[in-house]
Order: C-alpha cells, then structure tokens, then sequence
C-alpha cells in the first residue's frame, strides 16, 4: 500500500489508538508491526479516565469498561497490619464521567482496539519491520522487510514511530529518550490466589524498605503482583 496519508510503526495501544483516531478523521493509514500478533501477557494494567474520555469520541468508552474491572478500593497495610482503605470507586466524580480506577491487562485491551480498527477497514500487518526511511519533498519513503522477506517501500505523508523505547524511528530522526533503572529488583506475576480479603479489592503492604502491590483483575481469584526481591542494601 502506498502514497497513505500516514504510516503506523508499531500496533501496541498507542499505535492502534492513533490509527483508530485518524481513521474516523478520513486520514488514510497503514499500521505496521514486528511482532506475530497481539501481546500475550498482561503488561499494562490500568486504563485511565482520561483515556476513556477519548474512547467515548470512539465510541469505545462502554465497550472497554465491559472487559474491564472496576477496582472498588484500595487497602494499605504495614508489617502485617491493616492501617487504611481507600475508597477508589468515586475517586474523580467532580472531573469525570469515569471516575473509577479501571483494571484491564493489556493483552485484552489490545484485542479490542484491535476488533474495533478492523470494522473500520484497516489490518494490521504482522511481521511487518519498519528499517528507515528518507524525505522526498514532502513525502517521506520509508523501507520496510515484509511477512516473506521481501523489502519494499512505502510512500507517506508522515510516518508516526510507535514502537517503543528502542524505536528505530526515533532513532533516525534523532529524539531522544530519556530514562534510568530503579536500585531495587522487582518482580512481577500474574496468579490465582486464595485468602486475599477483601478478596476484591486491591492491597499494598510495606515492611521497611519493601512492598507488595496485590491487584485483583477478574472474577476468578486472578490477581496481579508486584513488590521487591530484595532491598537495595540487600
């Protein structure tokens, strides 16, 4: 496909949300990514308000709270015991039309932003590598390594790099990326759990240095968690 308005590198949330956006604009894309197909794992876990605010121009709002979960407090607790609980389910009535913390991993909100781009014509191409590109006027050609290995170009009016801290387009034109490390190690699971009470809402416990983040995202004792290995003195 060529001479498109815009070319998509990338088809994790960010590069969907913008092909989803500019196609109800009447702005022709293409969206391209690396990978055999949507993410397969959690990630990211929380879709907010404002997000959902846009989703609504979509007509997506309703349909991704459905296949979300509504967290309706969390818990906060220290060297085993419990010191308060947050109320989150009213948590921005004065701002927002969603003034809840929603919990969906990732992975399902992929699929749907992905169902949704379909309806509206447009396929992601998987196994699609974007290499680099040149300006031509005010075109730019951009070269990119197909599902069978073949190189071919692609002409657009922009090209949009949605693909990630190492992405090669931000890299070609020179943008930086800024960023560092934690000093602890973290870890993070995704696990069916028993005992938690109230076994619907969320917790964070801290013992000294350390913590642990127990979040719960479905009707099935599945919860998400996250603390520190060890202490940075350890």
């Amino acid at each position: 496909m060529n001479n498109i308005d815009v070319l998509i590198v990338g088809a994790g949330p960010t590069g969907l949300v913008l092909a989803l956006w500019l196609t109800q604009q009447g702005v022709s894309v293409r969206i391209i990514d690396k990978s055999l197909g949507p993410g397969e794992t959690s990630r990211a876990m929380a879709v907010q308000a404002r997000t959902l605010e846009l989703y609504r121009q979509l007509d997506l709002a309703e349909e991704t709270i459905a296949a979300g979960y509504k967290m309706p407090a969390m818990n906060m607790w220290a060297r085993g015991e419990p010191k308060a609980r947050i109320s989150l389910e009213n948590a921005g009535n004065d701002i927002s039309p969603y003034p809840f913390v929603l919990v969906l991993p990732q992975d399902r909100h992929e699929k749907i932003l992905v169902a949704r781009l379909e309806t509206s014509g447009v396929i992601v191409e998987r196994q699609t590598e974007f290499m680099s590109f040149r300006e031509e006027g005010e075109r730019i050609v951009a070269t990119i390594i197909t599902p069978t290995g073949h190189t071919e170009t692609c002409t657009a009016t922009y090209v949009a790099g949605c693909d990630g801290a190492h992405s090669p387009v931000r890299h070609q034109i020179g943008s930086d990326f800024e960023g560092g490390t934690y000093n602890h190690l973290f870890y993070v699971a995704d696990v069916n759990a028993s005992g938690v009470t109230p076994a619907n809402e969320g917790h964070i416990a801290f013992d000294k240095s350390d913590f642990v983040l127990v979040m719960p995202y479905g009707p099935e004792n599945q919860y998400r968690l996250i603390g520190t290995v060890e202490s940075e003195e350890g």
